[in-house]
């Protein structure tokens, strides 16, 4: 065991206030609104905060240093393309203000609003689909964090993850996005402090000269050029441009903090200084692997990726962060970091396990309920039906996790699952809101062509994941383009007579 007393002491002392504060949205949640988008009333300053906090947790550390380790500075471009595309995004209120007008609470609603119900449900299942696949190997990866920096033998790595899950399930089920958003709040600040001193530790010990030199003897020139470097590409930086446009529009936790402002110009102000915050978000803990990279070195290279050795032991390139920190970390300070970890990692799963289980619950039950001629619930039935399917997925998650183990780099798995719904929603958006010959059979080929498109070639033709993600994108404007062009033109309502319809005009 690495953790001291102190440490112990510390993270047991967060997590209780972290679970005594989220209980304390209970009393707050009076409807689904409240439950799902927190009565649409953050503000810009809460709104950062709790959107830093859902999008930066363990798995994006992790993931990220990854990408440092296995490909050295190159990785950087990932982490540009994330921060610029969600700066232009909030800037422009590009996609955002005109959804967040339309006072949604899923993404999945807006294809009901625009096209069809049927289409809602499609889209519905497809994103549940890929969120839940994407969200499958958070557990694991926390986990593997957990027990790698404190120590703990492996054989209590299932037990690790249900914890985190459980600790996650009761204060999300209880109070939905008002809980999320309180805690979040203290989740960020926790974080915060994390990240810097990870980063002060890390190029303290390893040395910013030794990084570079060791990138480039380790790596050569592909380890500086995101061109030449292996799985990136020109293909790559494109699909990561639309993969990013997509995300910071049509992603369904970040949409859900869109939808939970006061109002569509607040929406843009939080997406544009969120963004600064993301070109962090990913190059901080990109240069914490090259620092582990070069303080632990590697033994053999399998597959071109160096693989860390420690104590005589290899490791999966993903634990060469979290191995590195257990050495350089002392008492006191490694409870801090673990707790700002444990920080991260509820803010986002929590986050998550609401989205997913938002879609099943508003987007695919209650839609063929309407479909089959069922009276509407009233909303407190509907709102356990929310908790519910939040339980459900959190089940789910526990043995796909368990099952399942990413062929590569992590980062790259969750793109590609991502792009499973993201590449048909972001194209259907993008017509309904900007292209007036959008219709229902373009909504629905690009929806299918863009999940076929991602699906087919990854998992079964086993191709390359920007291979992939760029076939979807590919397929499904393809499939918007030509199904909308062989119907005739549909009388569609403009996004101010959509608004008009739902309430809100700002």
């Amino acid at each position: 065991m690495n953790f001291a007393p102190i440490d112990w002491i510390i993270v047991v002392v967060y997590l209780a206030a972290s679970m005594l504060v989220g209980l304390l949205g209970r009393k707050y949640v009076g409807n689904t609104a409240h439950f799902l988008v927190a009565g649409r009333e953050l503000g810009t300053y809460i709104g950062i905060a709790t959107l830093a906090a859902t999008e930066i947790g363990t798995i994006t550390f992790m993931y990220n240093s990854e990408l440092g380790y296995r490909y050295g500075f190159a990785a950087f471009a990932a982490a540009l393309i994330s921060g610029v595309a969600m700066i232009f995004v909030g800037r422009t209120g590009f996609v955002i203000s005109r959804l967040r007008a339309l006072r949604l609470m899923t993404v999945p609603e807006y294809f009901e609003v625009k096209y069809s119900r049927g289409l809602r449900i499609v889209t519905g299942i497809l994103v549940a689909l890929g969120g839940i696949l994407n969200m499958g190997v958070f557990l694991k990866i926390e986990g593997e964090f957990l027990t790698v920096i404190s120590g703990l033998n492996q054989k209590y790595l299932v037990a690790t993850m249900i914890a985190i899950l459980l600790l996650e399930l009761i204060y999300t089920t209880v109070g939905g996005m008002i809980s999320i958003v309180i805690t979040d709040y203290l989740q960020y600040v926790l974080l915060s402090i994390a990240t810097v001193i990870i980063t002060i530790y890390a190029v303290h010990f390893a040395g910013w000269h030794a990084m570079v030199a060791k990138v480039a003897n380790v790596m050569g020139s592909s380890g500086f050029n995101p061109i030449t470097a292996p799985k990136f590409g020109f293909s790559f930086l494109v699909w990561q441009l639309l993969l990013w446009l997509a995300i910071h529009t049509c992603w369904q936790t970040t949409a859900m903090r869109m939808f939970s402002t006061k109002s569509p110009e607040v929406s843009k102000r939080v997406m544009t200084w969120t963004g600064f915050i993301f070109l962090g978000r990913g190059m901080l803990p990109m240069l914490w692997g090259i620092a582990a990279l070069t303080l632990l070195g590697h033994g053999a290279i399998s597959g071109g990726v160096p693989q860390p050795v420690v104590n005589g032991h290899t490791l999966a390139p993903i634990d060469a962060m979290p191995a590195m920190l257990s050495m350089l970390l002392g008492p006191g300070i490694r409870g801090i970091v673990v707790a700002g970890m444990l920080a991260a990692t509820m803010s986002v799963n929590s986050s998550y396990l609401l989205g997913w289980s938002a879609v099943i619950s508003q987007d695919v039950i209650a839609p063929v309920r309407k479909q089959l001629g069922r009276p509407p619930v009233r909303d407190a039935t509907q709102l356990l039906i929310n908790r519910i399917c939040n339980f459900a997925v959190g089940v789910f998650l526990i043995f796909w996790g368990l099952l399942y183990t990413p062929p590569g780099a992590v980062y790259l798995y969750l793109n590609i699952t991502g792009t499973i719904f993201l590449a048909g929603a972001f194209v259907c958006v993008i017509g309904g809101l900007y292209w007036k010959r959008a219709n229902i059979t373009g909504g629905y080929c690009a929806m299918l062509m863009g999940a076929a498109g991602a699906i087919v070639p990854f998992f079964f033709l086993h191709k390359s994941e920007s291979f992939s993600g760029f076939a979807a994108f590919g397929l499904s404007a393809a499939g918007l383009l030509i199904g909308s062009l062989l119907r005739k033109k549909s009388s569609n309502p403009t996004v101010s007579e959509l608004a008009m319809q739902t309430g809100d005009v700002r």
